[in-house]
């Protein structure tokens, strides 16, 4: 067959494909609109009728309450499950037509149907679906809408979901309220009193029997068994009296309130048989039957509620904070991740890995002893004169975490720390906190210099003798140009050696940061060399110039130079290895 032939060939089974595709989607789409049972919007209606067995149940859509039994009780429907039926209903489509006109219902069980469903649109005409016996295979149920004879199949997942009785359409959750609604919990059980509040700063704290920080997870897991407590049974709906349920008197009640009072519920706790516990609501007066499981999630001592935690924040949402370590204050401000900032006493870089550290272990104290914040404790565990104290700003918070920082046990086993605001002084493993600073120095940042290598695009190194300084080429990136003491192009290898010994270099011990310190002691009035980074300018990152005087060697020991950046007054010793390097690209770069 030729290519030419061939392809029209090809095109006409395509083209004859497409054509039978589209007329069998047309086709489905014409049988789905056709199979609809009922034309129905679910919105529109406002009381549906299930019987099951000569067993009717009305449900209303009641103003203010939302779906509600009327008959044979009045009792609150369970919304999910009257969504579902009504869904069901809106979109029921056969699964099959077993006969387009039946002569005879009774042969499917619909001359005297087993259930019905009767769904009621205000004056409009009631639409009823009548629902019969099993098909042979008990895949399926008969169904036939009233007034008509066609029998068609439905699933057994439908059948189900919409043959429902009385109990099974009754709303089974105790309470019906939205757990961000809640803002204190009450738990008795005979002379116990635990009290727990939600705070104006979102902390859940316990009020009784004594006052300090809750441990939020086990507040939520007490919130959630509450208000998701589901009947297991309706027991009683009219008791005529609550003795025998052990709810007269009830073992235990659990209360929960709103801050504006329109919550307010309890559920008592009686008896319990055979796994299962009597209870009731403040809502009605119904008597339950509810697992056993949710006394037992709830009999809490009020220790168990306290916060494991000392204190309750994230280190990575403080984006500032104060020390105080004696007569110093020092305060650090996070620019971006991981790069902190002393803005006083001194204006330069942090210890970025020392506060990261020191912030994961503040967060993370677990308490080991809760000791009564009196005079005597305060001056027991020092904290008259505290070792340090730290204001914290969190993000999204208003109010400042305070922390104050004690002395240790004399076995050293445990240190002191606490929250002034708290009425509590904590005792904490002393390996679990890291060692606090005792002065500013301290905190600053160990490594001589900061920069990214890719980030340079000047170096200059200037002795007492001579002066080198090379630029980066901007169209060939790795390429060093010579600016002085000639042109040309410099040794890439030893600039790039260069810039690794400055990069790994560390202060081995601060000096002083007195700004008016003596520099002619460290030789650093008249340095032995001075070594410039340019930085920046391009590509939105700020241009930035670091100098580095060099200046003499600790006196008995050649391997320390003293160093200091000329824009700080912080003076250190660092190792002095890297002056061979700086030097050696010296000697290699042309003189003319």
């Amino acid at each position: 067959m030729s290519g030419g032939r061939y392809t029209i060939v090809l095109t006409a089974i395509l083209g004859l494909l497409a054509a039978v595709f589209f007329l069998f989607m047309f086709e489905e789409e014409e049988i789905a609109v056709a199979e609809r049972v009922f034309e129905i919007n679910a919105e529109e209606v406002a009381e549906i009728r299930v019987a099951v067995d000569g067993a009717v149940t009305t449900i209303e859509k009641v103003p203010m309450e939302g779906w509600t039994i009327t008959d044979p009780i009045r009792y609150a429907a369970d919304p999910d499950i009257v969504g579902t039926l009504l869904r069901e209903f809106s979109v029921l489509s056969p699964a099959r037509t077993i006969a387009d006109s039946a002569e005879v219902l009774s042969e499917y069980g619909l001359e005297h149907p087993s259930a019905s469903v009767e769904v009621i649109r205000g004056l409009d005409k009631p639409m009823v679906l009548l629902l019969g016996d099993v098909n042979p295979t008990g895949a399926a149920h008969y169904a036939v809408e009233q007034g008509t004879r066609r029998v068609f199949l439905i699933s057994a997942q439908i059948n189900g979901n919409l043959r429902k009785t009385t109990d099974a359409l009754r709303d089974r959750k105790l309470l019906r309220i939205e757990q961000d609604e809640v803002k204190e919990i009450v738990l008795e059980k005979g002379a116990r009193r635990v009290v727990l509040r939600l705070d104006p700063n979102g902390t859940w704290r316990v009020e009784a029997p004594y006052r300090l920080p809750a441990e939020r997870d086990e507040v939520i897991n007490a919130l959630s068994t509450i208000i998701n407590a589901t009947a297991m049974s309706f027991v009683d709906d009219a008791p005529s009296s609550l003795v025998g349920y052990g709810l007269a008197d009830p073992a235990m009640t659990a209360t929960v309130k709103s801050g504006d009072g329109s919550v307010l519920h309890t559920v008592s706790l009686g008896h319990e048989e055979m796994g299962q516990v009597y209870a009731m609501t403040s809502e009605r007066p119904n008597v339950y039957s509810v697992s056993s499981s949710i006394p037992l999630q709830l009999d809490r001592e009020p220790d168990f509620y306290r916060r494991l935690t000392a204190f309750d924040f994230q280190s990575y949402r403080v984006p500032a904070f104060t020390m105080n370590m004696g007569d110093e204050t020092v305060t650090l401000v996070k620019q971006s991740f991981e790069d902190w900032r002393m803005t006083s006493p001194y204006a330069l870089r942090a210890n970025d890995q020392f506060i990261t550290a020191m912030l994961d272990s503040l967060e993370i104290t677990r308490v080991r002893e809760h000791i009564p914040v009196t005079a005597a404790n305060r001056a027991a565990y020092g904290f008259e004169q505290p070792v340090a104290s730290l204001t914290l700003t969190i993000d999204e918070r208003v109010k400042s975490q305070e922390i104050l920082i004690g002395t240790d046990s004399g076995d050293g086993q445990h240190t002191y720390i606490m929250d002034p605001a708290e009425e509590w002084i904590y005792a904490v493993d002393a390996s679990s906190l890291l060692r606090m600073p005792t002065s500013a120095i301290e905190l600053r940042d160990n490594k001589i210099l900061r920069f990214k290598g890719y980030q340079v695009h000047m170096f200059e190194v200037v002795t007492p003798d001579e002066r080198l300084r090379v630029r980066r080429d901007q169209k060939q990136r790795v390429v060093w140009k010579l600016e002085e003491p000639s042109t040309g192009d410099a040794d890439a290898i030893s600039v790039g050696r260069a810039f690794s010994e400055l990069d790994t270099l560390y202060s081995e011990a601060f000096v002083t940061a007195d700004p008016d310190a003596e520099l002619a002691s460290y030789g650093l009035d008249r340095p032995v060399m001075e070594l410039t980074l340019q930085i920046g300018g391009r590509n939105d990152v700020p241009e930035e110039r670091l100098s580095l005087l060099v200046g003499k060697s600790l006196p008995g020991d050649e391997n320390l130079v003293y160093v200091k950046q000329r824009n700080s007054p912080v003076v250190s010793l660092t190792r002095a290895g890297f002056i061979a390097r700086i030097n050696e690209m010296v000697a290699l770069t042309p003189k003319s």
